[in-house]
């Protein structure tokens, strides 16, 4: 499974109640209000649980969230980071 495939399965399951017609990498997930601000910290704990990574507060901007896209980009920038340090 992929970074963008587990984004868009949790955010279906989490927040569209299973439908996920019309959700592609680049939809703005915060300009529809597919999740909010605070739904924004439920989404940042089940990454880091899944892809045993923190995300520092500083990096939890709405510009790192605006679309699954971005989140997997985030991801992958700490998950690197993370064999970088190894």
């Amino acid at each position: 499974m992929t970074t963008e495939q587990f984004l868009q399965d949790l955010i279906v399951e989490s927040w569209l109640d299973g439908n996920g017609d019309g959700l592609r990498a680049d939809t703005p997930i915060l300009e529809l209000n597919i999740i909010s601000s605070v739904e924004i910290f439920e989404l940042v704990h089940a990454i880091q649980t899944e892809f045993g990574i923190v995300i520092p507060l500083p990096n939890i901007r709405p510009e790192n969230f605006r679309s699954i896209e971005a989140i997997a980009g985030l991801i992958e920038r700490f998950r690197t980071k993370g064999k970088d340090s190894r």
